[in-house]
Parts: C-alpha cells; sequence; structure tokens
C-alpha cells in the first residue's frame, strides 16, 4: 500500500528575491525531501521542515514542490505557487503640470511586474501599462502625492511617492476702472480651486511694475504716467511661488488736459497750436455760432483748419485722449480776419438823410458787423454806428451838404481796411443878395467891366475858399 504525503506547504516572507518555505512532516521513516522550484532541485535531509529560497527573480511567478523519499520512493508532492514581491520603481518626476493633470514618469523596475498602480491622495487609484502616466481630474492649485507601485499577481511593490502641486487657476472677470491720470483700480473674482496670493504685473513705455497682493481680489495701482496704455497682468500663484496662466487686460490712464492753446487766424484759416504732459493723441473740435463745422483726431501739438469764412467767430474745443479716455476740454475762441466790403455807395437821398450800401465781402460770417461813419468836414460833425446789414441810413443830416462815409468790416475787435464814398443831401435853395460899394482915387474906375468882372472873380474864389464843394452853392452876378 503505497503511502501518501498530506502534510500542507506554506511560503512566508516572500521578498523580491527570497521567500521562507515551511511544511509538515511526511509518513514513517522519510530518508529526505527533495525541493523542486519551477524544476530545480534540492535535497533535504529528513529533519529540515523548512528551506529558505534565494536568489529568486523579484516579480516572478514559482511553483514549488516538497516531495518526501522514504526506502528510495518518492511520495507525492505537496506544491505551493506564488510570486516574489516586484521591485520597487525608479526615479519617479513629475514632467509636466496643469491646472487639473500631473504627467509622471518613472524607470522600470529590475525584475518581472505585470502593470503599475499608482495612488494619488484622496483614494484615487489608477493603473499603467507603461512607465508614465497623466493623472487628470485634480483640483487647480492643489497640493498632491503619488505613490507608484509595480504589480504583479496583487503583490505590490514598495511604494514610491512624490508630491507635487497643480497649477492654480485663471483668475476670472478681470476688470478695470475709476482711470485717473496716475492710476486704475484692478479688479478679479478668485480662480476655482485653491491659490495662496496673487501676482500683477503693470507694463507701460517700457517699464514694468510686480507686486504680490496676497488673497485680495483688487488693487490700485497707482504712479502710473499720464495717458499712457497699460497693460495689466494678473496671475494665481500655489505654494507662493507655482504660477497658473495670466490674464491680461489693456487700458489706458486718463490724459491731462492740453496747456497753452494759442490761435492765429487769417481771413480764411486759423492754426490751433498747444502743449500737453501726457499722451500725444488729441481730439479737435471746430465750431461756428455754435454748431461743429469740421473735427479730427491727430498726432501732432498743432493744426491748421482752412476755407473758413472771414471776420467769423469760431471755438476751438482740444481733448488729449488715450484709448477711450477723453481729457477735460480746453477751449479757446478766435476771429478770422476781416476782409473789406466793396462798392460802398449812396443809393438814396434827400435834405435830411443818405442810405448808403456796400457789397459783403466774399465768404463773410452771416454774423459779421459793419463799422458805418459819416462826417461832414463843414460842420465838423461825425456819426457812427454798427449793423449787420449791407444797408444803412444816416438820419438828421443837414441839406445841401456833402458828406463823406466809410465802411468796415468789424470781427471783434479788429477791423478791416475801409471802403470810402460820398454823397450830398439835397439842397433847400436860399438866394442871398449882396450889393457891392466901389471907391476908387481913380475916376470912373469901379464902373468898367474889367474891374466889375476882377471883383466877381476875388468874390467867386472868397465864397470856394470858404465853401468848397463841403456845401452845395452858386454865386451869380446879376447884370444891370
Amino acid at each position: 500500500m503505497m503511502d501518501l504525503f498530506l502534510s500542507q506547504v506554506n511560503v512566508t516572507n516572500k521578498t523580491s528575491e527570497s521567500a521562507f518555505l515551511t511544511w509538515l512532516p511526511g509518513p514513517g521513516n522519510i530518508s529526505h525531501y527533495l525541493i523542486k522550484v519551477n524544476g530545480s532541485l534540492t535535497k533535504l535531509l529528513a529533519e529540515n521542515l523548512t528551506h529558505d529560497l534565494v536568489n529568486l527573480t523579484a516579480g516572478t511567478g514559482y511553483l514549488v514542490q516538497v516531495i518526501p523519499v522514504k526506502c528510495g520512493r518518492l511520495l507525492n508532492p505537496q506544491m505551493v505557487a506564488f510570486y516574489t514581491k516586484p521591485n520597487k520603481v525608479g526615479n519617479l518626476s513629475v514632467t509636466s503640470v496643469t491646472e487639473t493633470s500631473v504627467f509622471l514618469t518613472w524607470n522600470k523596475p529590475v525584475g518581472n511586474h505585470g502593470f503599475y498602480l499608482i495612488e494619488v491622495q484622496g483614494g484615487q487609484k489608477i493603473t499603467s501599462d507603461t512607465e508614465s502616466k497623466e493623472v487628470n481630474s485634480l483640483i487647480p492649485g492643489s497640493l498632491y502625492t503619488f505613490t507608484v507601485h509595480s504589480v504583479v499577481n496583487d503583490t505590490w511593490s514598495e511604494g514610491y511617492n512624490i508630491s507635487t502641486y497643480t497649477k492654480p487657476g485663471r483668475v476670472l472677470q478681470l476688470r478695470v476702472s475709476n482711470n485717473t491720470q496716475n492710476s486704475v483700480l484692478l479688479r478679479w473674482s478668485p480662480p476655482e480651486g485653491n491659490f495662496t496670493s496673487f501676482f500683477v504685473n503693470a507694463t507701460y513705455d517700457n517699464n514694468s511694475t510686480e507686486f504680490n497682493v496676497g488673497k485680495q481680489t483688487e488693487v490700485n495701482v497707482t504712479g502710473l504716467p499720464i495717458g499712457t496704455k497699460i497693460t495689466l497682468r494678473v496671475t494665481a500663484l500655489t505654494n507662493g511661488t507655482l504660477k497658473g496662466e495670466e490674464v491680461t487686460i489693456v487700458t489706458y490712464t486718463a490724459p491731462g488736459p492740453v496747456s497753452g492753446l494759442n490761435l492765429v487766424s487769417t481771413h480764411n484759416s486759423l492754426t490751433a497750436n498747444w502743449t500737453s504732459s501726457g499722451g500725444n493723441a488729441f481730439i479737435i473740435e471746430l465750431y461756428l455760432d455754435g454748431q461743429e463745422v469740421d473735427r479730427n483726431n491727430i498726432t501732432s501739438l498743432t493744426t491748421c483748419f482752412v476755407g473758413l469764412k472771414t471776420a467769423a467767430n469760431y471755438t476751438v474745443n482740444v481733448y488729449a485722449f488715450s484709448g477711450n479716455l477723453n481729457s477735460k476740454p480746453v477751449r479757446s475762441s478766435c476771429y478770422t480776419k476781416p476782409l473789406p466790403p466793396t462798392n460802398a455807395r449812396a443809393i438814396d437821398c434827400n435834405k435830411k438823410q443818405i442810405t448808403i450800401q456796400w457789397d459783403a465781402p466774399e465768404n463773410v460770417s452771416t454774423t459779421a458787423m459793419y463799422s458805418v461813419t459819416i462826417n461832414s468836414s463843414f460842420w465838423d460833425i461825425s456819426w457812427s454806428n454798427t449793423t449787420n446789414y449791407t444797408r444803412y441810413t444816416f438820419v438828421g443830416l443837414k441839406s445841401g451838404t456833402r458828406y463823406d462815409f466809410e465802411v468796415r468790416t468789424v470781427a471783434g475787435t479788429e477791423y478791416s481796411i475801409t471802403a470810402r464814398g460820398s454823397n450830398w443831401t439835397v439842397a433847400e435853395i436860399r438866394e442871398i443878395g449882396l450889393s457891392m460899394l466901389c471907391t476908387s482915387n481913380e475916376p470912373l474906375l469901379c464902373d468898367t467891366n474889367t474891374t466889375r468882372k476882377l471883383v466877381f472873380e476875388k468874390l467867386h474864389s472868397h465864397f470856394n475858399n470858404l465853401l468848397g464843394d463841403r456845401v452845395i452853392w452858386n454865386l451869380t452876378k446879376q447884370e444891370t
């Protein structure tokens, strides 16, 4: 009858290179035991019920048979199968980090393995068949510890762990308000996930200002130049140094008003120039009689308007602007030079008044004024007035008198060259008789025609010198 070996074989203390084998004694007088490990035999004395399995390969499956030998006969073997522990992976590292993912790489362990198990702090477990893995669905700005095991047949190696932060998220709703000449108020909403602080950068004119504002979500950025383009960037930080993706907004500081606005005119043009303490873009508006007639955007400190009306009061508004921000306007008014009227003439008269008319200058303002003056050198009187018509009637004049009149175009306090004319009021005729008494030492001298003619000519010359053409008069000799 065959002896049966009904013992139990156990493997304990498994490592990557060894294991400890134990079993119960066989029946009767056992001479020795044969230990067969994956086909390799080892002979042990009968007293030995344990055996150290050494020089094994990590992560490898082994089939072990314990065969009792009795009286030269091999009894039925007892078998046990197991895997050595796989070796630890090497050089675990983080090669890239985003807001919600981390990419891990590691070196393959010595020996064999089946796959890799990645434990993520918080309970997530994922597997990989290769020596790299992207771990997704993470929270932005958070600290994670990743532990990588090599695994074979549910046997894990010692873990290799590494800790890193995910990048913080982008700030939300970045906006600018309260733009002044030297500051802007910057606001934003915090990103999703975690963060430790915010980093703000302001760039302008090849200059840059940077500062950490902690966890506050607004900051008044000061010390900026007037009327300048400002690029603002806000970045969330975690762990004090790891930056998220920056969010950028462009704005402008408010420009200051221009100064020293000066206007110089001709009869049909107006030149404006000014100085500016900040900004190099300007809006120029030209108004006439309350209506805008021209508007320009320029980058120079001077401009010229042409084709204007003569003797017109123009108003110029100058704004500095940067982006969509305008300064307060600076305003100045100026008249274009007046051109003279032409063809001044009398068109009607009577004993007491003269009506004059003239032609307006070409392209004159509809609100142009004219200065009219009339005088009589004989009576030594003069009257002046202004009108916005091209006709004027002088009243209260004396009859039979020559009046000289003048017309000038008026522009503010400036007058054009004078247009002149003259005319007589209608004479009211009165006759005055003169008798002359002639005495002479020479008999009958006064009664000669020659003497009479000479005396008359002298009398005419006297009245001509006295009256000239300043009044209407006529001297007639009566024949006797």
